[in-house]
């Protein structure tokens, strides 16, 4: 399996993707923010220092995991590097002070593995949730660096894939009994339930640096919340606010696109369907007599939670999964899904 999946990851990295970045500016991106990392990393770091290493896909890996660090820093004294699949967990890399170093992660080859893993010489390290990558994992188990795979969810043709490399790890730490119970039948017995980090993040949200400001903008609007909707829950949501605004004359549709590059695209749909938009970062936003608040930015999801009524779950509709149910339950609101739902 490994020769395949090195000749893979070679073939995606130098081939697949600099030829489908001539049709995608997300790729590009993809590609550009990669370019000389190893060279900022090295300048960075100290190299005489332990560090405790902690890997997140994306934003909503890294809010689930930020309780977790905060508890592994109150236990450790090590400095904390923290890395990212995606841009969106990167903006937000500063939201809690407890991170030093944060990073894109580069592309899985052995190469990449085995130079990362001896710049950051990890006391120990920590992959969020889904995040089974097996050059880092080999190079790691290899070094003897103990690491750990949290709030795993069993997947069964996942883990008939990856059987092997999830038996690598120190320990594989389920988000429910089920998971463990599934990955100990297939004789994966580091495997261990320990619950949801989720529930872990609803008892510390108070904490975060987010500033919930909204409520006397928003005062006199009934207001409810598509939340991180894919193409095209957007439509749909738009014409579900054309149908409810003949009973509820105050109503205020909030729309958060779970990919905000696709911000103006919603825009011109929604102003096609004859409603009235307007955008969260725009300086001159009025909202007498609109219908659609419009979020582009990144990370601020509760704070239009907290001032909902009901939230729709984004994805529900399309078979992605849904948005985590218990982000918009924390605050009380209602929750509405289409009939895929993580």
């Amino acid at each position: 399996m490994n020769i395949l999946y090195n000749i893979l990851i070679e073939f995606i990295y130098k081939i697949l993707l600099p030829t489908l970045s001539i049709f995608s500016k997300r790729i590009i991106r993809f590609l550009k923010v990669r370019e000389n990392l190893f060279q900022e990393i090295d300048k960075d770091i100290d190299r005489k220092k332990k560090y405790i290493w902690i890997h997140a896909a994306s934003l909503g890996e890294y809010e689930l995991a930020i309780p977790l660090i905060k508890e592994i820093k109150k236990t450790f004294e090590n400095e904390i590097i923290l890395t990212f699949f995606s841009e969106s967990g990167f903006k937000l890399k500063d939201r809690i002070h407890e991170i030093s170093r944060a990073y894109f992660l580069p592309i899985d080859s052995y190469e990449n593995a085995k130079k990362l893993v001896k710049v950051f010489n990890p006391r120990f390290a920590v992959f969020i949730k889904s995040e089974i990558w097996p050059n880092y994992i080999n190079v790691l188990k290899k070094e003897k660096i103990k690491f750990y795979l949290v709030n795993y969810v069993f997947d069964k043709y996942n883990s008939i894939i990856f059987k092997g490399i999830l038996k690598k790890y120190t320990k594989v730490f389920t988000q429910d009994e089920n998971s463990e119970r599934e990955m100990k039948k297939m004789s994966i017995d580091n495997a261990l339930y320990i619950g949801n980090l989720k529930f872990a993040e609803i008892g510390n949200y108070h904490s975060d640096k987010f500033k919930y400001n909204l409520e006397n903008e928003f005062k006199k609007k009934s207001i409810w919340v598509a939340s991180s909707t894919h193409n095209p829950e957007e439509i749909f949501c738009g014409k579900a606010h054309i149908h409810l605004k003949k009973k509820y004359k105050n109503l205020l549709t909030i729309i958060i696109p779970r990919h905000i590059h696709r911000v103006n695209k919603i825009y011109s749909e929604l102003n096609d369907l004859g409603l009235k938009v307007t955008l969260h970062s725009s300086k001159n936003r009025k909202l007498k007599n609109l219908d659609i608040y419009l979020v582009d930015s990144f990370g601020e999801t509760k704070k239009f939670h907290k001032i909902s009524s009901s939230v729709f779950l984004g994805g529900s509709i399309i078979n992605r999964g849904g948005q985590n149910p218990l982000e918009a339950a924390r605050f009380g609101a209602n929750i509405l899904h289409g009939p895929d739902v993580s």
